[in-house]
């Protein structure tokens, strides 16, 4: 008896420790110098990681990546217990989309003209792909990455196509010819993109479409009529299960959280203010909890990074005065 109750306190804290997942935001994001913090995911112990712009996490939490300003825009990575200096993985005229492989040891980089992958644990730096990039994502088992591209064509409503490349296994796999699929995100259930549609004198409009990696059992998921002047959904996360996703509606000083059932189709807005709401960033592995920040698009307007349930209500304030989050929950 005078083990049990040590051992089950041991338990306890071992798995509140195991649930604490981490933080990664932005302070001061319209500033010359804007500063990338670290914290636990509730917003609390707060530590300053580095200079830059559109940090992610890990999904086991032990690094992040931003991207630093320069002559060239570097993208730097650094363990989030700070016991190291900040690394630079990878130079670029331009750099964009990050994003780590689930099992943490790569982390994909959409720089200008090429897609770029930094292996962790060898420190290598590899092309998986050249070309305009339209956005990325990792297989499930991270073995893999799938990617939209429209070759040398950088403008906005160029035709576009998927492709997916196997780690060490031959040349790439072409999923689409429809020469307009874009913004993949690969889920537990398929591949979820947007498929765009021409607009005279406007931008193109977008809805969600799933389909499997071979190609085939190619299904819409939504159909919403898109205003003129905006975009519409472009997918950004979804649950482990892949039953529910976390959509950025987009369009000219807009974007707002949406969430989506990949089953039915049903999206419903986090925000009434396409222009100032709740812009979202993350889903929570579970699908119950959207990570965000409030205040709209805009990185000079007044910003808090906020929770919100997946129903809907009001945001919960993690962290005041800072934007653009990401954490490994």
């Amino acid at each position: 008896m005078r083990l049990t109750v040590p051992l089950a306190v041991l338990l306890a804290l071992l798995l509140a420790a195991e649930a604490q997942a981490t933080l990664v935001y932005v302070k001061r994001p319209a500033s010359v110098k804007p500063v990338v913090y670290v914290a636990r995911d509730d917003g609390s112990q707060a530590r300053r990681l580095g200079v830059g712009r559109n940090p992610t996490v890990s999904p086991d939490g032990r690094w992040a990546a931003w991207i630093g300003r320069g002559r060239l825009e570097r993208v730097l990575v650094r363990r989030t217990d700070r016991t190291r200096k900040a690394r630079r993985v990878s130079r670029s005229a331009q750099a964009g989309e990050l994003r780590f492989s689930p099992d943490s040891t790569q982390l994909g980089m959409a720089l200008r003209s090429r897609l770029a992958v930094y292996d962790i644990p060898t420190r290598t730096t590899f092309n998986a792909a050249t070309g305009n990039t339209r956005g990325f994502s990792f297989s499930p088992d991270s073995k893999s990455v799938v990617y939209g591209t429209s070759g040398r064509d950088g403008g906005f409503a160029a035709p576009s196509d998927l492709y997916a490349i196997e780690f060490d296994a031959g040349p790439r796999m072409r999923i689409t010819r429809d020469r307009k699929s874009l913004n993949p995100l690969w889920t537990a259930t398929g591949i979820v993109h947007d498929r765009q549609r021409p607009r005279e004198n406007d931008a193109p409009s977008y809805n969600l479409f799933e389909i499997q990696p071979d190609g085939g059992s190619l299904r819409r998921i939504t159909s919403l009529r898109i205003p003129s002047l905006l975009s519409g959904l472009v997918p950004l996360d979804a649950s482990a299960d892949g039953k529910r996703l976390l959509a950025d509606f987009t369009g000219q000083d807009t974007s707002v959280a949406f969430t989506v059932n990949a089953r039915t189709g049903r999206a419903r807005s986090l925000g009434r203010d396409a222009e100032n709401g709740f812009v979202g960033s993350d889903l929570s592995a579970d699908g119950r909890t959207v990570l965000g920040h409030t205040g709209g698009p805009d990185p000079g307007a007044e910003h808090d990074v906020a929770t919100v349930r997946w129903r809907g209500g009001r945001p919960t304030v993690l962290v005041e005065n800072a934007a653009f989050p990401d954490w490994s929950l």
